[in-house]
């Protein structure tokens, strides 16, 4: 439809939180690594339906429903998949691809993300093998980074020359200077035609964003330059503002861990990494956004979030913006902020690197991190002067502010109490200043409309627990209340025979000579479903897994037509994608538009987690999988074939099928036995032109 393309699709994906999504209509608990709620789509007393944040998908193990988060709107809303998409875009500001400038737009930005992830093999290579890169290798190994870590954040080097990158990537077409410049590589001589290398001399470091696509980079001068440190400019793909460096690598370890610690600079960033603390991000170059703020919540359960900036004024002033940034999006969700405050006034890359203690001092500075409020009062209290009446006077007017930010009352008065006594002022006239500051700068608002509520139902308006009439039965809140609707609920017996015998009855087609082999109702029989599922999961468990699966299933058809269909899909995409995930995410992307594909490759997702736990031998799970599906395939024809002799034209045709018969037959015992991929092809190509013979195969049309 237009408007929707594969970027409009994955970049919704990206901003639409399946978790926060499911939450507007699902109260969800948190279970384990997933999140646990009753199902919206059945009637269930306990929690069946299960949200997966980190993959983006829902199951409900109750009534089956499964997808993506577009399939949950589809779903839950009644509408097509071009509507859900165009629904979540308004809801998260996604603009889509209207116009053909648009769509220009779109191709033009796929570019730019070729070009950079070309430019970050050709600095990890010259970082690596090139004589002139040896000053930027010193530098590494003075700082203590390993080559895992260097290969980890795929570190470069831009050599000192002024047209090396522009060549390397004009070379044979590739493309135009004009394209270099607009992706923010090379810029333009002032006054003249000609382009030169934006990163000259620097050792490179990539930045990406969430799903590990590199989108920018950051060059740290091998010189002497001025610019110590020279950030790409913002492109069409790059908006510094929305990313954080490291998020990509980080989001395990912050789902791990249930913290993120936010950094300043890029080797805060990396040297944590190195020593164990992956669950580091860094700024770039600014305060901390609303959208950056978002990022970091969205893979912890705790929302606890440690700011760990220099101990400077700047520093200083970069955590007072981050916690105003951080304040702004916490309605409702508890943001636990907390300041790492590292002994000596280091940073975390200098802590970590001054001595065999450095990690055990961070640890214990995460450990012992004050939360925000008490480190911003803290710092005002450590300024003042309280001996002096002017000073508890300055300190008082100073910590006001930084109380009226709680938004629980109990929380503020036990501020309040221990403040009071520190600075020598009554309680009452603390409170009295406190609850004016709210006020006027509306930060009572829940806290009156609360009242208003408390009046309203005092004065007979609102009977919370007493109950409320409705159409067709009546609600009655509280306990030992009681739903009816339509009648009333009819129990799980009444239930369940309604659904069987329900006023819809699928038409059936007209019966083949042979049959399709298939029942037309299902997709394939159960014997071989799960052996489907457990290849194609292979597929999303790592890159070696994938590449070994791709090679051993190339010529293999699989029978249930949604299998094949994402089967076909993961070939399309072949080796373009950067990590399992972006592979994952590009599935999910391309096969959104079809809410039963999607709940078919969520069944994928959770089965690849589930191979990933048990750590089997891929081979041997692709020799099970692939005998099991062929095994089916023979008793399938076999079936079909007893079937046929019924309808058999004359005696020659059933003394045929009964060879034929006997044939699969002895062919099962063979493959009973078979030890190798290669007698599992031999045996399948001996049945393939029995079933072209006999058998009609549903097509993915069929079933629409």
């Amino acid at each position: 439809m237009k408007g929707v393309t594969t970027d409009v699709i994955s970049e919704v994906r990206a901003r639409a939180n399946i978790k926060d999504v499911i939450s507007e209509t699902v109260v969800l608990k948190r279970a384990g690594n997933y999140h646990k709620g009753l199902c919206p789509f059945h009637k269930e007393k306990t929690p069946s339906f299960t949200v997966n944040e980190d993959k983006g998908i829902f199951k409900c193990f109750g009534c089956a429903e499964g997808g993506d988060v577009f399939a949950f709107v589809q779903k839950i809303k009644g509408i097509n998949f071009y509507e859900a998409v165009r629904d979540l875009a308004a809801k998260y500001g996604v603009a889509l691809v209207e116009t053909e400038q648009e769509r220009q737009e779109h191709d033009r930005r796929s570019a730019i993300f070729m070009l950079y992830e070309q430019t970050t093999v050709f600095y990890q290579k010259l970082l690596k093998e090139s004589i002139e890169g040896e000053e930027a290798r010193k530098y590494l190994e003075k700082r203590g980074i390993t080559a895992e870590t260097i290969e980890k954040f795929r570190l470069g080097y831009a050599p000192n020359t002024w047209d090396s990158l522009l060549n390397y990537l004009t070379a044979n077409g590739k493309a135009s200077s004009a394209t270099l410049a607009e992706a923010g590589l090379v810029r333009q001589k002032q006054g003249g035609t000609s382009y030169f290398d934006l990163f000259r001399n620097r050792l490179m470091i990539p930045i990406c964003d969430d799903r590990g696509r590199v989108i920018a980079f950051g060059g740290r001068t091998l010189g002497d330059d001025q610019v110590k440190y020279l950030n790409s400019p913002e492109t069409p793909i790059y908006h510094k503002g929305l990313h954080l460096f490291g998020m990509h690598l980080a989001k395990d370890q912050i789902r791990e861990k249930d913290s993120v610690i936010v950094v300043e600079g890029y080797f805060d960033a990396i040297t944590p990494h190195q020593f164990g603390f992956g669950n580091t991000v860094a700024t770039l170059g600014t305060a901390l956004t609303e959208q950056q703020a978002k990022l970091l919540v969205r893979y912890t359960e705790s929302k606890r979030v440690y700011l760990s900036f220099d101990a400077d004024d700047a520093g200083a002033r970069a955590v007072q913006r981050g916690v105003e940034t951080l304040s702004q999006i916490a309605e409702g969700i508890g943001i636990e902020l907390r300041v790492i405050r590292v002994p000596g006034g280091k940073d975390p890359d200098e802590c970590l690197r001054q001595d065999e203690s450095g990690p055990t001092i961070f640890a214990g500075a995460i450990e012992n991190a004050p939360l925000m409020i008490d480190y911003q009062i803290e710092e005002v209290l450590d300024k003042s002067a309280l001996s002096s009446h002017t000073g508890r006077i300055e300190a008082a007017g100073n910590v006001v502010p930084i109380i009226s930010q709680l938004k629980m009352a109990v929380n503020r008065m036990e501020y309040i109490r221990q403040l009071a006594g520190r600075i020598n002022i009554r309680e009452e006239e603390l409170l009295s200043d406190v609850n004016l500051y709210r006020r006027e700068h509306g930060l009572d608002k829940e806290e009156r409309a609360a009242m208003r509520a408390a009046s309203f139902q005092r004065e007979g308006n609102y009977q919370g627990g007493q109950g409320f009439q409705r159409k067709g039965g009546n609600f009655k809140g509280g306990g030992g209340g009681n739903f009816k609707g339509g009648g009333g609920f009819k129990g799980k017996k009444s239930y369940d025979r309604d659904r069987d015998h329900n006023d819809y009855e699928e038409p059936r087609p007209e019966r083949p000579r042979f049959g399709s082999g298939l029942d037309n109702r299902r997709a394939a029989p159960a014997g071989h479903t799960e052996a489907e599922k457990q290849l194609l999961a292979l597929y999303l468990i790592s890159r070696d897994d994938h590449k070994r699966v791709l090679s051993a299933m190339e010529s293999e058809r699989l029978l249930s037509p949604e299998h094949q269909k994402i089967k076909e899909t993961i070939e399309g995409i072949g080796s373009a994608f950067q990590s399992i995930e972006d592979l994952r995410c590009q599935l999910q992307d391309r096969l959104a538009p079809d809410p039963r594909l999607s709940a078919y490759l969520t069944e994928i997702i959770l089965k690849a987690d589930a191979l990933q736990k048990q750590d089997l031998p891929v081979d041997v799970v692709v020799m099970n999988c692939r005998a099991r599906i062929l095994e089916e395939r023979m008793s399938n024809l076999i079936q079909t074939l007893r079937n046929g002799l019924v309808n058999a034209q004359d005696d020659g045709e059933e003394r045929e099928i009964q060879t034929t018969i006997i044939t699969l037959t002895r062919l099962a015992v063979e493959l009973r036995s078979s030890k190798s991929l290669e007698e599992l092809v031999l045996l399948k190509n001996k049945i393939e032109p029995m079933e072209a013979k006999y058998i009609q195969r549903p097509s993915m049309e069929s079933k629409v």
